[in-house]
């Protein structure tokens, strides 16, 4: 049977040409929308590092009763929160909702962590902290940053249902994968296997996505509407106006 460190080595190489090939891409965007592009290249880059020392064991240590790896660490708790936090970006929302959902992500992925070292009360509301992060976040995703995606031109809100659709559905099967995994009924090599397939799915399919549809943020890098400021600037519009009629 393969070894788990020979996927993850595999895993680590296809991050690697993902990263070149998207840095390639990004060069092709105009420079407004290259800012956009980067930190997905980042995340692609730091995952194939980080699944690649996960490979070689470095960064393993031990934590009550199980093993935390430093390499997978290093690159779910930069990708999932950076994943969620631009999904509710595009919205075009405040910082407030952004940093929440971003902090709503990093205690779902803490109570895996949990889940996964600990037994009894800790085991149960690490699990618990899973599924009730995921309720708020499509609370949130469907609730009051979907009403401001409405505000937001046509384009550009159907690229947040997009993301959003993408982003909680690619979520959703990584915690069924994880809820299997605890209950432990993947093999090491099926575990091995599957999670790197989903986690290259969520990294690099969310990068290809969000490059073929980052020229619907054009607009908002042009005239700096967004969120708030959106509803700042079409106030100063409508004011002028009655001035100038007036």
């Amino acid at each position: 049977m393969i070894e788990p460190s020979t996927v993850r080595f595999a895993s680590a190489a296809i991050y690697a040409v993902s990263a070149v090939v998207l840095v390639a891409l990004a060069r092709r965007k105009p420079a407004e929308l290259r800012r956009y592009c980067y930190p997905f290249v980042a995340v692609v880059a730091l995952a194939g590092v980080g699944v690649a020392g996960w490979g070689a064991g470095i960064g393993t240590f031990s934590v009550a009763s199980g093993t935390l790896e430093g390499g997978q660490l290093l690159t779910d708790y930069v990708a999932y929160p950076f994943l969620f936090g631009f999904a509710t970006f595009v919205a075009g929302v405040s910082r407030r909702y952004v940093g929440g959902v971003v902090a709503v992500t990093v205690a779902m992925r803490l109570g895996y962590d949990f889940a996964e070292v600990f037994e009894g009360p800790l085991a149960t509301a690490g699990t618990a902290g899973i599924l009730v992060g995921y309720a708020t976040l499509v609370a949130l995703f469907f609730g009051p940053v979907a009403s401001a995606a409405a505000r937001q031109p046509p384009a550009r809100e159907l690229f947040y249902k997009k993301t959003r659709n993408l982003s909680l559905f690619a979520f959703g099967v990584l915690i069924a994968w994880a809820m299997l995994q605890i209950a432990g009924l993947f093999d090491q090599f099926t575990a091995t296997v599957t999670l790197e397939y989903l986690d290259l799915l969520l990294r690099v399919g969310f990068a290809g996505f969000v490059f073929a549809n980052v020229e619907t943020l054009a607009a908002e890098a042009e005239s700096g509407v967004g969120g708030d400021g959106g509803n700042v600037s079409r106030d100063a519009g409508a004011t002028r106006s009655a001035s100038s009629a007036d």
